[in-house]
């Protein structure tokens, strides 16, 4: 019993610590190799959609990174986007090289501004406190949008999981069209939404941001960028 506790700590604490501290929490940690197959693809190993469908629009798969933390895969991040974000992209930044980091920041900034729907798929690899994520997120998005904005999101994302805890498996999608932002659980059915202006970039900031969260989400999706760029 006493090792289940400490290893459920540890998943919490690493968590806490991607989301907040972000890249210097961690030393190491690898970009997950991407494998496509049908309509799902591996990030590392985990199983993620290459398309979904919320806020009724169908989006594909962008990029990811599987967040770990002393050997425990905590989180997987997946960017998803309607096509017609990349089609915008494409025409400003044709050509794009995924280790140009200058072209890489003003582009996250764009594609964290646009209109059409974007997503972050969060699918936990650990159970983990609801107040914890709640929390990190908020923290995360405190410096970009205001002590009120970050609080209001964190009551929000707690009204969503509406439960203790997040475990093993569970998915937070959070999709952004315009200035509305839904969130929804497992499967993207049943969202709630909330519309305050400016939070929408700033959730994408916090992951494709010049101190994103999860590096490695970031790097996938620059490579997935990239990808689309030279088709």
């Amino acid at each position: 019993m006493a090792i289940k506790v400490a290893a459920i700590g540890v998943a919490v604490i690493a968590i806490v610590a991607a989301i907040i501290m972000g890249p210097d929490a961690f030393l190491g940690g690898e970009v997950g190799t991407i494998n496509a197959s049908n309509n799902n693809l591996t990030v590392d190993g985990v199983v993620m959609p290459n398309q979904i469908k919320t806020s009724g629009t169908l989006q594909n798969f962008i990029g990811g990174g599987l967040r770990m933390k002393w050997g425990f895969k905590v989180y997987v991040v997946g960017i998803y986007s309607d096509p017609k974000v990349m089609t915008s992209l494409k025409k400003k930044y044709s050509g794009f090289e995924a280790k140009d980091s200058k072209n890489l920041s003003d582009l996250a900034t764009d594609f964290a501004s646009s209109k059409p729907a974007r997503t972050v798929l969060l699918r936990f690899q650990r159970g983990v406190a609801a107040s914890d994520i709640s929390d990190a997120l908020g923290e995360a998005l405190k410096p970009k949008v205001g002590a009120a904005t970050s609080d209001e999101f964190q009551q929000f994302v707690l009204d969503i999981v509406g439960g203790d805890r997040l475990e093993k498996g569970s998915d937070i999608y959070i999709t952004c069209k315009g200035e509305k932002l839904s969130a929804s659980l497992t499967g993207g059915k049943d969202s709630s939404s909330i519309s305050i202006k400016g939070l929408c970039p700033a959730v994408f900031e916090v992951y494709l941001g010049d101190k994103a969260v999860s590096p490695q989400a970031k790097k996938g999706f620059a490579e997935g960028v990239a990808t689309i760029m030279a088709s």
